[in-house]
């Protein structure tokens, strides 16, 4: 079995490494040359820690104490299952688990360091063209692109996005180095990618005031330890009845160590079944009125940087603004934004050094600037799920093509599958998707 994997990010580098084990041959697209880091973990800030303790991170299901025991042969005595390792030193395992999976077989692995640009359905096999017109064969392909880029600011004039001034992705190169670090900066998005941009700009020495912007103006809630998830599990009875079960047992947990997030996190396991048992129109609801606070509560900062944020918001070095831009003026030294409050007639303008966006990726592959991905979508192969947060897969994560009939043997893995599932972006389940893609196409490595 010959695999094609596009993309050399956490979830690329899971599926090679799961596949390897099995005695797959792996070609692994990936421009960059290191492997395993993608956006998350490439960063060299060591503000940035993992939203989820080290117990819960390792690469392998089936071995929970796999990141431990790696942490303590690197670092030995300075993490415990509790830690909220840097996100720089996870990206090191990433990498490990690769290196440790290609000395365990004899399995052949190649990284081709370029982009995939177009791919084409064969009989029997798939066949990939990259940017400098190679083409590579598979007798499958595992799209493990990530998280897209945010959509272009709405209204955003030529002059502001040609200024140096606004940066519409947090980690563009010099986003997090104003030339004037006492002067305020904007944020867009009040999200864990704010908060990232925040210790970013502090760790790189910017002392000015730093304004967060969103819909809502909420701000992630922090990690509290213990916490032992040992509710039981919700009944599957539509949105209602979820959104009761959940109150009832936020309440009950409340005298609990970790109060709520007990409630929460006693979720986390079934919360892609309650997802599709839902309706069409119950999923609608849930995205419109109560993901954001949903996210809030279960996407939770690690409790250093929780210290960190609410240190900012009580010294007023930071501010969070509930409201929308409606305009962003390019001015002498800076840029001035228009604020429409949330909930009132009153409009706050602020004049900022810079604006860096830092809201969630644009996930309508209608728009997507990925070329393989474009590609796909105009072939009829791969077509966005009915929310527009992914592509629509079966529950294997195969590609539901809009032609119908026979699937190719195209498999959409982590955030590609959102929509289809709700929980697809974390680490927990990419290493479960991962497992799963590796049994189905080695069923007799399983």
């Amino acid at each position: 079995m010959i695999v094609t994997i596009v993309g050399g990010g956490a979830s690329g580098v899971l599926a090679a490494a799961q596949l390897l084990l099995r005695g797959a041959e792996v070609t692994l697209l990936e421009p960059g040359a290191a492997l395993g880091q993608g956006m998350a973990y490439s960063t060299k800030c060591p503000l940035h820690l993992l939203n989820v303790r080290a117990v819960n991170m390792s690469a392998f299901p089936c071995d929970r104490e796999h990141l431990l025991r790696w942490l303590e042969r690197t670092k030995p005595g300075q993490y415990t299952a509790c830690s909220f390792v840097p996100r720089s030193l996870y990206g090191e395992y990433i990498r490990s688990v690769l290196d440790e999976a290609l000395r365990a077989g004899r399995a052949k692995f190649q990284h081709v360091s370029a982009r995939a640009v177009g791919a084409r359905v064969l009989t029997g096999n798939v066949a990939i063209e990259t940017e400098s017109s190679e083409v590579l064969y598979g007798d499958a392909l595992i799209l493990a692109t990530g998280n897209a880029a945010p959509a272009n600011w709405p209204g955003l004039s030529p002059a502001v996005s040609a200024s140096g001034r606004f940066f519409n992705l947090a980690w563009m190169e010099g986003a997090f180095e104003p030339r004037d670090r006492h002067r305020p900066v904007l944020l867009l998005g009040s999200g864990l990618t704010a908060v990232d941009a925040l210790l970013a700009l502090r760790h790189r020495g910017h002392r000015g005031k730093v304004y967060m912007v969103s819909r809502r103006g909420l701000l992630p809630q922090t990690h509290v330890l213990p916490v032992y998830g040992c509710l039981r599990q919700a009944p599957c009875a539509g949105l209602r009845g979820l959104v009761r079960y959940m109150r009832v047992a936020a309440s009950r947990s409340a005298a609990l160590p970790a109060g709520w997030r007990e409630a929460v996190d006693s979720m986390r396991p079934e919360t892609n079944r309650h997802w599709q048992a839902l309706s069409f129109a119950e999923q609608r609801r849930f995205l419109r009125h109560l993901r954001p606070f949903w996210d809030t509560h279960r996407h939770r900062m690690a409790p250093q940087i929780g210290t960190v944020v609410q240190g900012s918001l009580r010294d007023g070095s930071l501010e969070v603004l509930a409201g929308r831009t409606c305009g962003l003026r390019l001015v002498e030294d800076g840029v001035e934004v228009s604020i429409a409050m949330r909930g009132c007639s009153e409009t706050e303008t602020l004049k900022v050094e810079r604006v860096v966006n830092c809201t969630g990726p644009d996930t309508d592959l209608s728009r997507s600037t990925n070329p393989v991905l474009r590609n796909l979508v105009e072939q009829g192969w791969l077509q966005p799920d009915p929310h527009r947060l992914g592509a629509l897969v079966d529950d294997r994560g195969a590609l539901s093509p809009a032609r119908g009939g026979l699937r190719p043997p195209i498999y959409a893995l982590g955030p590609l599958r959102s929509g289809t599932l709700l929980e697809s972006v974390a680490i927990p389940e990419i290493c479960v998707q991962a497992q799963n893609l590796a049994d189905l196409l080695m069923p007799e490595h399983a």
